[in-house]
């Protein structure tokens, strides 16, 4: 195989362990973020754990802002919204034991978000809800016959429920556990095609035969 073609695929290699480089070192901004929190409910379900994680979609555009950033504001256009969110209910006395578990789903992505807070680049906080009811089967969290609206005021994620003749809020500041947020970066997939691209590439080239590239 003539020399040149060599020294092709070893300029191609350094290539791609520059850019994997480069992804690895640099951050990946991305508008998807995920949010976790884990705290007990509160007088109400008063031995009720609701671990809770949901994603969230902000625009690539609003993230240079600082702050309260609003929806309507023209790096938006109402584009921030609530993509999907999954509440897992169990016992506080006896976390456990399956009997007293059950998951409750909100799949259905929602645009009512009225504003995110921002800081140094970073989703730290949401102002928005899902606009409608989960039901729950589980009799530790008011079931059969109640449902569940989820809610974030600012770094704090809550529950409301409707049940019969009777609706209330989870507690902001419950016995045990934390309502309050905590706020991750999901990466762009796109960013993560390309490096795991890069990183396939190397591993390729590492691995070929001795003489792969030398005149037979």
């Amino acid at each position: 195989m003539p020399n040149n073609f060599a020294g092709t695929v070893n300029r191609v290699g350094a290539l791609m362990a520059l850019m994997a480089g480069i992804l690895l070192t640099g951050p990946l901004h991305a508008a998807v973020y995920v949010g976790k929190w884990d705290p007990t409910f509160g007088p109400d379900f008063p031995d009720l754990g609701w671990k809770g994680e949901a994603k969230f979609f902000v625009p690539n555009t609003c993230l240079s802002h600082s702050g309260l950033v609003f929806n309507a504001e023209s790096c938006s256009n109402s584009s921030m919204s609530l993509l999907s969110a999954r509440v897992d209910f169990y016992k506080v006395s006896d976390p456990t034991n399956a009997t007293f578990q059950e998951s409750i789903f909100f799949n259905t992505p929602s645009p009512f978000v009225t504003w995110v807070r921002i800081d140094d680049g970073m989703l730290s906080g949401v102002m928005g809800s899902f606009n409608y009811l989960v039901p729950a089967t589980l009799p530790l969290a008011g079931g059969p016959d109640t449902s569940f609206v989820l809610l974030f005021e600012d770094t704090i994620a809550r529950l409301g429920f409707v049940s019969e003749g009777h609706s209330g809020l989870s507690d902001t500041s419950p016995p045990e556990g934390s309502p309050f947020i905590t706020f991750q970066l999901v990466p762009e997939p796109g960013s993560v095609t390309i490096l795991a691209l890069a990183l396939a590439a190397m591993t390729w080239l590492s691995r070929r035969p001795p003489g792969f590239c030398q005149r037979k």
